[in-house]
């Protein structure tokens, strides 16, 4: 009596554990298409696609030009893109450009969004150097990028010394930037001439 429990037993546990194992498939099923609809909710198939067919375009580009991957998958996506729009205006009486230019957006933004951060950033830097160096508001501090600016020019005279005709443009760049550090030295010697002779007219 006890084996043919055992035996039933047996066989429900093994029910319950295909069971068990249908209902993980279910589940793994239900996530994988929940993955994919959000997927496609946020980023649209075309660009998929697009992806997919600039990639194949990128390793024929790359094969004539290995030294400029970047510049390569660009050219791959806004020829693609081009061509979308010509074959989709040859089949169709309206052509949606909104939607190719997002789905090219998608691709070329992340591609160039180090490099245009890298660029906003020296642009920044640029502007910011050149308003400490054109209006300084402390005079040790114009002191001290006078002398920066002036050994940086010296520097790079004597190390250009032999090669000076090669190198003008950076050394002109030194002058310019010694220019303005003195220009700002001397603004701020004229704002604290204005300054004392105030006081002075104040006091008198």
């Amino acid at each position: 009596m006890s084996a043919i429990t055992d035996f039933f037993q047996k066989i429900q546990n093994q029910i319950v554990e295909i069971q068990t194992t249908i209902n993980q498939i279910k589940t793994s099923w239900e996530n994988f298409q929940k993955f994919w609809d959000l997927f496609f909710t946020l980023v649209p198939w075309e660009v998929l696609l697009l992806l997919i067919f600039s990639v194949i375009l990128l390793s024929i580009f790359n094969s004539i030009s290995p030294s400029t991957p970047k510049a390569n998958l660009t050219v791959s996506v806004v020829l693609l893109s081009a061509l979308w729009l010509y074959f989709w205006g040859l089949f169709a009486k309206e052509v949606s450009y909104s939607k190719v230019i997002i789905a090219s957006l998608y691709i070329l933004v992340p591609l160039h969004a180090i490099g245009m951060g890298q660029w906003l950033y020296g642009i920044g830097k640029r502007v910011y150097w050149k308003k400490r160096r054109i209006a300084p508001k402390q005079w040790d501090a114009a002191l001290h990028q006078v002398s920066l600016d002036y050994h940086e020019l010296m520097g790079k005279a004597h190390g250009f010394h032999n090669v000076i005709q090669e190198n003008r443009e950076s050394i002109q760049k030194e002058i310019e930037r010694l220019e303005q550090s003195l220009q700002g030295m001397k603004g701020l010697l004229l704002q604290r001439k204005s300054v004392a002779t105030e006081n002075k007219d104040t006091n008198g």
